[in-house]
């Protein structure tokens, strides 16, 4: 993560960065979802289908958190916020063996990134159970990250 990154972070309420975190996971349950549904195998589509379930589940329990919270905080969210935990298009296509390879980097690429960014999530907002929750979930972006790229295309 970049300086400038950590800098904009820093200054961004912390309501405005769930809201952020929010928006990323519904970002990659949405691409899971189709990853899921265009599968050209029953083991890519169930592989997909459950690392969508995941995202859902996180996008549920970040939705909790700002409730609890921040219940009052209302954010537009631009480009450049987006950008801080998604990379690539957002659809992604997986017609041919080199356009899997292609979305799985990309979605490689988003994992980090937002692995990345609740690490820095972590460092910034105040710690016990919300520093425990920030990073289990970069933990999890970096394995489904790496689980990624040791999916085989389809044949």
């Amino acid at each position: 993560m970049t300086e400038d990154i950590k800098e904009r972070l820093r200054n961004m309420p912390d309501a405005k960065k769930i809201a952020v975190a929010i928006y990323g996971e519904s970002v990659a349950a949405y691409r899971y979802g189709v990853l899921a549904e265009k599968a050209l195998s029953e083991q890519h589509r169930k592989i997909f289908e459950e690392m969508k379930e995941e995202e859902l589940g996180h996008q549920r329990a970040l939705k909790l958190l700002a409730e609890t919270h921040f219940p009052d905080s209302d954010f537009v969210l631009t480009p450049q916020d987006k950008e801080l935990v998604i990379a690539g298009r957002r659809m992604l296509e997986v017609t041919d063996v080199a356009s899997f390879k292609i979305a799985m980097i990309f979605l490689h690429d988003t994992e980090k990134r937002t692995g990345d960014f609740y690490c820095e999530l972590n460092r910034l907002m105040p710690k016990g159970d919300l520093g425990a929750f920030l990073m289990e979930m970069a933990e999890e972006c970096y394995e489904h990250g790496d689980s990624l790229l040791a999916i085989d295309p389809p044949e």
